[in-house]
């Protein structure tokens, strides 16, 4: 499955940019837009509320004043002041929280912050009973300081009632982020296409031992009483050995299929052909087919042969395991006749799939493979080949990336793309380790 994530930091995560209010990231924070409050008559807040959930409606003042509410007394900080004394450090807040925490302080209550210093990302300081707090969210995690005195797992309750409270802000946030370009688009086409190779090696090893042992057999007899021969049983072992590679045959091109599905979108946005939140949803709705049509140019031949091979995989072996091994127009049904049980398509025995409910009839996976390899060697060609080396990397797609012109200069040339690699990795390494 591909997931998307709202941009931030450059792209990367937390970070912030020194000297204004907002996200690092090269469109800017995206401003807040207000909608119109519920327009039914408000009898008490309650009741706003409940319609407010019924109607599906939201209200950026309204949640605005439930938070404030919830994070009471906790206060915007007014004149800030050096610490003095022995400082006090709380350390209990999940670090996974650190963007509902900016969200709620300084996004929605308007709260300001410092940073991003050396392995610090953003402190807000704040008032609560009068005295100075600040939430500091930094390499090593967050933590609330405060001078001697003070109680900062009152302050954390606070925040965790805020939280709560603005949980309305946080989905409208997710919800407005998601049809436009500042998102990054996870991948997991490393993982996805190390399982395949697995897959597929571990069905060949098993070919091979069955190959190698087909012939061996064991021999079991069983004596009565009086030492009489009562019975015997000859087995082949190693039949099983074929019975498990089909297994895993079938597992592994539904893993290719899988890794296919994943990287087909990425190298979409890659070509810069998909550029918002939007269009991936969108695609993803559709058929496999539209996928490889985005990417893959119809009016070449070469093009449009391997597209037809591997839409025939994936009807042949794919979606018959998709649906239970049932096969499609009634190649799993035997209709009863005088002489037993016969295939319903009694006179398609030739076109029929050898893959038949209740049946381990070996595959020519080699075929298949050589299917699988003729498409990836046409996938990287036709000046897609730059996108190969992004994908390795695991890093995510950044949509704003699609539309500013960088991965157009990247997809260049296998130069273009190891030079931009190595500058996004550094990038992600700087962000990993807060050095700003």
């Amino acid at each position: 499955m591909c997931v998307m994530t709202s941009t931030t930091g450059p792209y990367l995560g937390c970070h912030l940019e020194s000297d204004h209010h907002q996200f690092w990231n090269p469109n800017r924070f995206i401003q807040r837009r207000k909608r119109s409050s519920c327009h039914f008559p408000v009898i008490a807040r309650k009741t706003k509320i409940i319609l407010n959930r019924l109607m599906g409606s939201f209200s950026l003042d309204e949640t605005r004043q439930n938070a404030l509410r919830a994070i009471s007394p906790i206060e915007k900080l007014q004149v800030p002041s050096r610490s003095s004394g022995k400082l006090v450090v709380f350390r209990g807040i999940p670090s996974h929280d650190y963007y509902l925490v900016f969200f709620l302080f300084v996004d929605l209550l308007g709260f300001k912050y410092l940073g991003p210093f050396e392995k610090v990302a953003y402190i807000i300081q704040l008032d609560f009973e009068g005295q100075q707090y600040s939430i500091v969210y930094a390499k090593f995690g967050m933590r609330i300081e405060c001078s001697e005195g003070g109680n900062p797992e009152a302050v954390y309750a606070a925040v965790k009632r805020g939280i709560k409270a603005a949980r309305p802000y946080y989905l409208w946030r997710a919800k407005e982020a998601s049809t436009t370009s500042n998102l990054n688009l996870e991948s997991k086409c490393p993982q996805l296409w190390e399982k395949y190779v697995f897959l597929k090696e571990q069905s060949k090893m098993l070919l091979e031992k069955f190959e190698s042992e087909k012939e061996n057999r064991v021999v079991e007899k069983g004596y009565d009483e009086e030492g009489s021969l009562n019975w015997t049983t000859i087995s082949f072992p190693a039949y099983d050995f074929r019975k498990q590679s089909v297994w895993l045959h079938e597992t592994a091109v539904d893993a290719f299929f899988c890794w296919c599905e994943q990287a087909l979108v990425h190298i979409a946005v890659l070509m810069c052909k998909l550029t918002t939140g939007k269009e991936i949803a969108d695609l993803l709705r559709r058929e496999f087919g539209e996928k490889c049509k985005l990417v893959f140019d119809l009016s070449v031949s070469d093009d449009k042969l391997v597209y037809d091979e591997i839409l025939d995989l994936r009807t042949e072996l794919r979606n018959y395991v998709a649906h239970g091994s049932f096969g499609k127009d009634g190649s799993t049904f035997q209709f009863h006749s005088r002489v037993g049980s016969v295939p319903l398509k009694i006179l398609d025995n030739d076109n029929r799939s050898e893959f038949r409910f209740g049946t381990y009839n070996v595959r020519n996976w080699e075929n298949d493979y050589a299917r699988i390899e003729r498409f990836l060697s046409q996938l990287w060609s036709m000046g897609r080949g730059p996108a190969r080396q992004y994908l390795e990397t695991g890093f995510p797609c950044v949509l704003t990336l699609a539309t500013d012109g960088t991965y157009q200069q990247a997809m260049k040339s296998d130069e273009e793309m190891g030079k931009f690699i190595e500058v996004w990795a550094h990038m992600i390494d700087d962000s990993a380790n807060m050095d700003f």
